[in-house]
């Protein structure tokens, strides 16, 4: 299990640069703490495996009623535009300081202009898209341009839907939303201590409404309720969230008493737990009711490599591969540290083979891993994988391509190694092919520390998150 064990190790290690001089009073938990979590999630699971359909590797509950927008993200094909970043509401799970209208931005790319926008959504093929923020309605107007706007570029080629809590909406501004072609509004209950008054005003004129909001561990009864009132009234869709834990959100989830667990970002278990008993008490209900639980690791598994899926070929180069997870393999020779290497593989390659670049100037003969089996075992073979990102302007990172957006705008498409110059040994070169191929269990490369780094950067792995 070492490989498992030093990964857990790095998380540990970097939640605790996140927050510093108060990670010591965050009410982590411990082994036991852990084990009881995941023994009563399992029984959860176990009660509800009959009565819906997991999807995306495990890591989504009941995706049989999935809201169109929901099958976007998780395809990677939605585009979620903050329209401002400022809310009227101070809920106490909030992630953001939200202060700032600012102007709209999508992964660090402002776009005050929608037809610039749209120039984004069509370089990227996106075909969902959703205004968020801070609180949309506190700019209404300007999400109203933006949607008249796109719908008038994509017709009905783009599923669009908005979040909001609610509270400055009217049926005026409803009906002008549903009249330039919303699909769906997503109204957070929690954010007005749920009262419902503001979701049913949407009933009846926005095409679909959900109520989406993170799972609160003490508000199973109160979300149930709810949300079995709405539904009665019209409601189409439910979305909990678990709970993620932040430097902004930290004082006040504290002092409710959560546990939290370690990862690439902190979250609550118990949040988790609750989502799944809020589906249990709905599903006794009535097996009707379209819920959808949205756990973290699904955000930070799917949510990630969809947009590498959408960059990373704009920068892949022939020889180079796009692994599952949206990270880009590079497998090479160096020539310069093997001279002899360069006849071999000439021998077995020829200049016009697909997937392969005997490459002068950096001294390396590049392939693609249909071809690993065809290098020889004499021949130590090197992994590398970059990451890709979007950028405004440059950075510190010397490899990117650029995109225009309209004729006065471009933005950058940025890769840099992640991993670079992994010797893979002749014994290791089968568990990379089959962990490339999903046919290695995570039982195999648990145990490795350099076979668990291939498998994060290659694959997107199952289940709901491990508590620790």
């Amino acid at each position: 299990m070492e490989g498992l064990l030093r990964y857990r190790n790095r998380m540990v290690e970097r939640n605790r640069l996140e927050y510093g001089i108060s990670y010591d009073d965050i009410n982590w938990i411990n082994y036991l703490d852990a084990v009881e979590l995941e023994m009563e999630r399992d029984v959860l699971l176990n009660d509800l495996k009959d009565q819906m359909i997991f999807g995306y590797k495990g890591s989504k509950t009941d995706i049989s009623r999935l809201s169109p927008g929901c099958k976007l993200c998780a395809e990677g094909q939605w585009s979620c535009l903050f329209i401002n970043g400022k809310c009227n509401c101070k809920c106490f799970y909030c992630p953001a300081p939200q202060n700032d209208l600012g102007v709209p931005v999508t992964q660090t790319l402002t776009f005050d202009d929608p037809y610039q926008y749209v120039d984004y959504l069509r370089q990227f093929g996106f075909k969902g898209v959703s205004f968020s923020g801070g609180e949309p309605f506190l700019t209404y107007d300007k999400m109203l341009r933006f949607l008249k706007v796109l719908r008038k570029e994509f017709g009905d080629q783009l599923y669009i839907w908005g979040y909001t809590n609610g509270t400055l909406v009217d049926e005026g501004k409803l009906k002008a939303l549903a009249d330039e072609g919303i699909n769906e509004l997503r109204f957070d209950i929690g954010a007005t201590h749920y009262d419902l008054r503001f979701v049913k005003q949407a009933l009846g004129i926005i095409p679909n409404v959900t109520v989406e909001i993170p799972a609160v561990p003490d508000e199973v009864d109160l979300i149930t309720n709810s949300v079995k009132e709405l539904y009665d009234q019209g409601l189409s869709y439910l979305n909990l969230h678990q709970l993620r834990l932040t430097p902004y959100n930290m004082d006040k989830l504290m002092s409710r008493g959560y546990k939290v667990a370690h990862g690439p970002r902190a979250t609550l278990p118990e949040s988790e737990l609750a989502a799944l008993k809020v589906l249990k008490k709905l599903r006794e209900e009535s097996g009707e009711l379209p819920v959808n639980y949205c756990s973290y690791v699904y955000k930070n598994r799917f949510q990630k490599s969809g947009l590498r899926h959408k960059l990373a070929p704009q920068t892949v180069l022939d020889w180079e591969d796009i692994t599952e997870n949206g990270h880009i393999r590079n497998l090479s020779v160096d020539l310069k540290k093997y001279p002899r290497a360069l006849a071999v593989l000439e021998q077995e390659f020829h200049s016009v083979d697909k997937g392969i670049k005997f490459d002068n100037e950096s001294g390396r003969f590049h392939f693609k891993l249909e071809h690993l089996s065809r290098i020889p075992g004499s021949l130590p073979v090197e992994l590398g994988y970059r990451d890709v990102r979007i950028s405004e302007m440059p950075g510190e990172i010397p490899d990117f391509e650029e995109v225009k957006l309209q004729e006065t705008r471009k933005i950058l498409i940025e890769t840099a190694f992640v991993v670079n110059d992994m010797e893979i040994p002749p014994s290791l070169r089968n568990f990379l092919e089959r962990i490339a191929h999903a046919t290695a269990s995570p039982q195999e490369w648990y145990g490795s520390d350099q076979l668990f780094r291939i498998a994060h950067f290659e694959i997107i792995e199952e289940g709901l998150s491990e508590y620790y």
